[in-house]
């Protein structure tokens, strides 16, 4: 989702200038003996600066480094000064109760994307789905699935795109606290020469996630919307895995807290529908340059990509037999669109 930039004046400057200068990072992968597996970084690349991106930029930080020096946080000043948004401010207080330092140790050791890795290349199925808390959006957003794979199967009259395959899947922070899920995420996430440096680094995490206020359930571990196109070779998926959209826990609990319950869920089911849909018709990527990348087009392209995917979602949500909705609902989800 695009993040709407302007001149805002009541921004959170005075809760967040004490947690800039708040020292160092503890937690570490490097110390033990962990190296970010390089056929990942693409990805967790592209995760990072998704539709529902970090607020704080980490790009003149280094991991590890104290957050003291007012280089470091003179691009961080202006973009909060500058650039603004719902999506910002609501991340913005959420970090200011857990302190900026806890929130740069999840963002330098990728602890932000494991919940998508789990799900993505770990669990590899779609039985026992819950979205959201105690699972509210389970059975609305699992029927309008099916309802948008019968639409566009319908729509695609000379047979050329597939869209009826695609599974929905649920993201959440509570795997983290999971032993026997997290040690095959870091597995598959970092390189390492012993087991027993994984297990370690895997017990650190689910111990640093616990402490965090809401523990597995705070939302900035899962506020992202994901639609991912599984690697292929000759056309066919490798690897076991297949095309899915990928919705946290996050994503819905930042609709819920911002007003945008109502129609929010479906806009964001529909906006990564839509980005399948430019999988199938190479309208975002060229295949034999992304292959191999989970689907993801280079970040010069991504702004054209989000455009369409927000058009396609508006033409089926407006349309009688998609989403068929009023006057409201559409003034709700371009709200959720520039969120």
């Amino acid at each position: 989702m695009k993040k709407q930039h302007h001149q805002h004046h009541r921004h959170h400057l005075h809760l967040l200038l004490p947690l800039l200068f708040d020292g160092t990072t503890p937690l570490s992968y490097l110390d033990h003996n962990l190296r970010p597996k390089p056929d990942l970084q693409h990805e967790l690349a592209h995760l990072a600066s998704n539709e529902f991106s970090p607020p704080l930029s980490f790009s003149t930080l280094e991991p590890g480094k104290p957050v003291h020096a007012p280089d470091d946080v003179r691009h961080l000043l202006r973009s909060l000064v500058e650039c603004t948004s719902p999506l910002i401010e609501w991340s913005t207080d959420l970090i200011h109760q857990m302190g900026y330092s806890t929130y740069k140790e999840l963002f330098d050791n990728q602890i932000l994307q494991m919940p998508y890795i789990y799900k993505h290349y770990i669990d590899k199925n779609d039985t026992g789905e819950s979205f959201g808390t105690d699972g509210k959006y389970t059975k609305e957003l699992l029927e309008k699935h099916q309802r948008t794979m019968a639409f566009w199967t319908e729509a695609d009259i000379d047979d050329s795109i597939s869209t009826d395959d695609i599974l929905l899947l649920s993201m959440h922070g509570e795997d983290l606290l999971d032993m026997d899920k997290l040690v095959p995420t870091v597995q598959r996430m970092f390189d390492f020469e012993d087991v027993n440096d994984v297990v370690a680094f895997a017990s650190t995490i689910r111990d640093f996630v616990a402490a965090l206020p809401e523990g597995g359930g705070n939302p900035l571990l899962t506020v992202n919307a994901i639609a991912t196109r599984a690697a292929r070779r000759r056309d066919l998926p490798i690897d076991g895995l297949r095309d899915s959209i990928v919705v946290g826990d996050g994503v819905l609990r930042f609709l819920e807290d911002t007003g945008l319950a109502s129609s929010g869920p479906e806009f964001v089911h529909a906006h990564e529908f839509g980005h399948h849909l430019q999988f199938e018709m190479d309208a975002a990527m060229r295949s034999s340059r992304y292959a191999g990348t989970g689907g993801y087009a280079d970040d010069g392209d991504a702004r054209r990509k989000e455009m369409m995917a927000d058009a396609i979602a508006a033409y089926f949500l407006a349309h009688d037999r998609g989403g068929n909705m009023g006057e409201e609902e559409i003034e709700e989800f371009v709200a959720t669109s520039y969120a």
